[in-house]
């Protein structure tokens, strides 16, 4: 009975590391998203040859920078390394 416990045990620890593991990638991996599409956006600003086309591509590349920024601020001691 005390192995099966002992046994079950371990395997929550092991399932609860990959989790965290997993959290923290995650976390990782939404700020690069977030970053990536800012820097789109950013070069099609750069290569828009219409103001208006120009002015939605600026838009959009401040609404990406503040989703990385809020994450960044999110995931702040959370071990990840952002950015």
């Amino acid at each position: 009975v005390y192995r099966i416990n002992w046994f079950k045990a371990r395997a929550r620890r092991d399932r609860w590391k990959e989790e965290v593991s997993l959290v923290r990638h995650e976390m990782l991996w939404t700020c690069l998203g977030f970053e990536y599409h800012k820097d789109m956006w950013e070069r099609r600003a750069l290569e828009s040859t219409e103001p208006g086309k120009e002015a939605y591509a600026k838009k959009q590349m401040g609404l990406w920078n503040d989703f990385a920024k809020k994450a960044r601020l999110m995931f702040q001691g959370k071990h990840v390394d952002c950015i």
